[in-house]
């Protein structure tokens, strides 16, 4: 059998094709594959329902009207001539909208296992208890035109929000929110 020139290089060249396939195969498959220490598993996540992705909705525009009238407060009780008709209708809203935050943070149970609704932690009612303390206080100071204790009942207003920010459960799973929030 005689072979031309041609079919002979094609020969050479697809025999030290394979043998260099052969030798650096492996470690070329390897340069795309993930690292097994690397690899991350996320876990199995389940879609949340309506209802609870409103309820968290509902608890975070509460949470926000809470603290907007919370700076209004302390602005208006800052003002040189403070307003104690608008300071005193202002802590109404905040006590509604305080009330319907911690309505809205009630969680409530699927229908098919009938368990009653759980209400929030006693923390976040006792953080607002605490907060409604300290805007009657503010209120107070205002009304007598005491700056000094306006700027103290403003403190420990704020030092009482930031508490509640770190204690309300809005993240997904329930939990508080990861971080701490500057104020």
């Amino acid at each position: 059998m005689r072979v031309n020139k041609f079919a002979a290089s094609a020969i050479a060249v697809a025999a030290c094709g394979s043998v260099a396939v052969g030798v650096a195969g492996p470690s070329l498959a390897a340069v795309n594959a993930p690292d097994p220490d690397m690899s991350v598993v996320l876990p199995a996540t389940e879609p949340k329902s309506a209802a609870a992705v409103h309820q968290q909705l509902d608890a975070v525009g509460q949470l926000g009207e809470a603290l907007t009238l919370v700076s209004r407060i302390g602005k208006e009780a800052q003002s040189r001539t403070p307003d104690t008709g608008a300071l005193k209708e202002m802590q109404q809203r905040l006590r509604s909208s305080a009330d319907r935050l911690t309505d809205s943070l009630r969680q409530q149970s699927p229908p098919s296992s009938g368990r009653p609704a759980v209400a929030p932690p006693d923390d976040v009612r006792d953080l607002l208890k605490k907060l409604h303390k300290a805007i009657g206080k503010l209120i107070d100071a205002a009304a007598k035109r005491d700056s000094a204790g306006v700027r103290s009942a403003i403190t420990e207003a704020l030092a009482v929000v930031k508490d509640l920010l770190a204690k309300l459960p809005l993240a997904e799973d329930g939990s508080t929110l990861p971080a701490p929030l500057p104020l």
